[in-house]
């Protein structure tokens, strides 16, 4: 079978693909020391069929065992939790700025522009809110701030929106819902990221918690197609982990103005966009 029948079945992308989806079922079943090891073979299998074979589907889905090993080896410097967020993401920024550089993702593609993000801003936010208001009601984690004050809430926000948001939106909308799209179609792209997305997740070991964030990684997958926009993603998924480790363990009664308030300022711009733009086209 040559690489072009490879190619039409699939087959490049059906093994890596079930690899990475058996370890982190055996991380779902509490074996991780299973798991590493099939995360480390596939990483070399990805590797090694990067170097001489001319596939965008190996460097996208090189970064999910990449990303897992790192976090799994990463050593713990920080007694809370939140401080080590920045340890396990900051790393993943090497690869993918050479995923960049090398051509293998387009910034375009990438949605590495700012442009429309003012005017997606609330609904990134509404968004946001909503869906970590839905994954309290799953998991019901602690508060991850030692407070609530400035200083606390300032390196939250930063911690989730431009380490957690941007690296894990690169790489499961940028780079790997791109990739499938372009090798399976849009529907099916986006949903098979999307549940790849929710497995990434195994570490609680909850069922509901991967179909939960299965669901949210097509909430984002849908953000992306309509915004093509990295930044606006990335702050949708950072909002809902404010909103999950922040706003909901701490003032729940709030949260309905935050969903429903920038809703109603996204609907309002919506309503003066296609306003504007039917006077001018009647001009």
């Amino acid at each position: 079978m040559n690489k072009k029948d490879i190619t039409r079945y699939n087959l490049d992308l059906i093994l890596p693909v079930i690899l990475i989806l058996l370890a982190e079922l055996l991380i779902f079943l509490g074996k991780p020391n299973a798991a590493m090891p099939i995360h480390a073979l596939n990483l070399i299998f990805l590797i090694l069929s990067s170097i001489f074979i001319n596939n965008r589907i190996y460097p996208a889905l090189m970064l999910l065992p990449l990303f897992r090993l790192l976090n799994v080896a990463m050593p713990v410097f920080f007694n809370l939790t939140l401080y080590s967020y920045s340890m396990v993401y900051a790393p993943m920024f090497i690869p993918i700025y050479f995923l960049v550089k090398d051509g293998f993702v387009g910034r375009s593609e990438a949605g590495m522009t700012f442009k429309g993000f003012l005017y997606y801003f609330p609904l990134a936010i509404s968004v946001g809110f909503a869906l970590g208001w839905g994954e309290y009601n799953v998991i019901h984690p602690q508060l991850l701030t030692p407070g609530a004050n400035v200083k606390d809430v300032f390196i939250l926000a930063v911690t989730m929106i431009f380490f957690v948001g941007v690296v894990e939106e690169f790489i499961f909308r940028s780079s790997l819902q791109n990739v499938l799209e372009e090798r399976l179609g849009p529907i099916v792209g986006l949903l098979l990221a999307s549940i790849i997305f929710g497995f990434m997740h195994s570490g609680y070991q909850m069922p509901l918690e991967l179909i939960y964030v299965s669901f949210a990684g097509i909430i984002f997958g849908l953000l992306f197609w309509l915004t093509r926009s990295l930044p606006i993603i990335s702050l949708a998924h950072g909002v809902t982990n404010i909103s999950l480790f922040l706003i909901v363990p701490l003032k729940p009664e709030i949260l309905i103005y935050f969903i429903s308030v920038p809703a109603l300022i996204f609907l309002f711009y919506t309503y003066v966009f296609k306003r504007k733009s039917g006077i001018d086209g009647n001009g």
